[in-house]
């Protein structure tokens, strides 16, 4: 009779006791890597995130390094904008750029609502590909941005510090950009369902500038949209993940949110993470919380502040605790730090 077997991460987003410390790291795939390197070498990063041979071939890269308990899909939170008519672009040095920027109602009417299997199924297709070179006990992730952190980049036209575009549609059109971050909702959950599909066990949803907004702002103009998404994930039985972005504010705002795990920034505390989440009432797992930047220090340093989160999520009351970064991996990060962080955790 062949061994039941499970997957520590997804055991541990689900509040159960996992059989060893679950740990992968966002943007594990990616420019730290010099088989990362070689391939990105010969392909533009558009053309990469639409290939699903090469998208899967990065994607794996990092779990035949090292000892990880799950695989996140290599593509981009713009995407999406890609299937509803934008162009999306990678200017060296400068970071992503759409066209057609949506400003207006006008803007917006341009847009379509792609067919997820028809217009977007090469992330689908990757996660197959990857997940059939995968190890049973790994977790296949995939992921979206939400709403509100896909829409500044669709309205600004590209990364900004201010989002000055952002908010002057949302506090002189409310209607054009109310329904642009419904379309992006109605957007995602079929391309969530999609990835799904082709074998994600557990999606994560990345909303890296909701802290640019006020917390009233964030309640009012950002969370409908963003709690759409999770809760038809939940209907349909998904995991999620949740990403609030930077600090913990959100997170006294976040406890009508239906997710299964919080990634937590590496500027809040683990255990303040708890108490937060605890006092608005949610039982959920947490995921983080290292600084990525402290992975270029000493080994005896990157030991040190792994098992100090290690300690802070065992004795913090949290259900469970997924090993990550508080952001994604920078690209001078040395590999073997990584080695380093994963060899504590299976002590």
């Amino acid at each position: 009779m062949q061994k039941n077997i499970t997957k520590p991460l997804l055991e541990a987003a689900l509040g159960r006791k996992p059989n060893r410390y679950p740990v992968w790291f966002m943007r594990q795939a990616g420019r730290y890597l010099s088989e990362y390197r070689d391939v990105r070498a010969k392909v533009d990063f558009t053309t990469l995130c639409q290939t699903p041979k090469l998208a899967a071939e990065v994607t794996i890269q990092p779990l035949r390094r090292f000892d990880l308990d799950a695989a996140i899909i290599f593509s981009d939170i713009l995407i999406p904008a890609v299937g509803m008519g934008q162009v999306l672009t990678f200017d060296k040095g400068e970071g992503p750029e759409l066209s057609n920027a949506v400003r207006s109602m006008v803007d917006l009417k341009r847009l379509k609502r792609p067919d997820a299997e028809r217009d977007l199924g090469y992330v689908g297709e990757a996660i197959a590909l990857t997940k059939a070179q995968m190890k049973p006990e790994q977790t296949m992730i995939g992921f979206c941005g939400a709403p509100f952190t896909v829409a500044t980049y669709m309205i600004e036209g590209a990364s900004s510090k201010n989002h000055t575009e952002v908010k002057r549609l949302l506090f002189n059109d409310r209607k054009t950009f109310d329904e642009l971050l419904n379309l992006i909702a109605d957007v995602s959950i079929d391309y969530l369902k999609m990835q799904v599909k082709g074998g994600a066990d557990i999606v994560m949803m990345f909303d890296s500038w909701a802290s640019s907004l006020t917390c009233d702002d964030y309640v009012s103009a950002a969370l409908p949209s963003t709690k759409r998404i999770l809760q038809a994930m939940k209907d349909a039985k998904i995991p999620t993940i949740y990403y609030p972005g930077q600090g913990s504010d959100r997170m006294y705002e976040i406890g009508s949110l239906p997710m299964d795990v919080i990634s937590v920034d590496w500027r809040t505390r683990i255990s303040r993470a708890a108490t937060i989440l605890k006092s608005v009432g949610l039982n959920v797992t947490l995921q983080g919380n290292l600084d990525p930047q402290q992975l270029i220090g000493s080994e005896a340093m990157v030991r040190e502040k792994t098992r100090a989160i290690m300690k802070e999520a065992a004795s913090c009351g949290a259900r469970s605790h997924i090993f990550n970064v508080g952001h994604g991996l920078l690209p001078h990060t040395p590999p073997d730090a990584l080695r380093w962080v994963i060899d504590e955790l299976r002590k």
